[in-house]
């Protein structure tokens, strides 16, 4: 599970290509940092749950193609998830950092 999001592939849409990015050493260092950021914050576990389900549902559908009802989905389906709170928060960075790559995010 340790790269198996980042090195995914994103597609918008049916007709687009696939946007692949290459995992570099600097992007590593990323996605460790800002895990190490959420950790430390300690930010409530729900909280962190609904970011993974909006980082998770841009990923899949693109931005603004969804609906405040996917994300709750989402994140319910993420809460009652044997994540730990480590596990979340690693998710979320590797997202993250991905989408913005991907000039995706924000």
């Amino acid at each position: 599970m340790k790269n198996l999001i980042v090195e995914g592939i994103y597609k918008e849409d049916n007709i687009s290509p696939c946007l692949k990015i290459e995992i570099t050493e600097k992007l590593r260092s990323k996605i460790k940092e800002f895990t190490q950021h959420l950790i430390k914050r300690n930010y409530p576990y729900d909280t962190l749950c609904w970011a993974l389900a909006e980082f998770q549902i841009i990923f899949e559908k693109g931005r603004k193609k969804f609906s405040e009802q996917d994300v709750i989905r989402r994140a319910k389906s993420i809460l009652e998830s044997p994540l730990k709170y480590e596990d979340v928060c690693q998710l979320i960075s590797m997202l993250k950092v991905y989408l913005e790559e991907a000039k995706l995010y924000p």
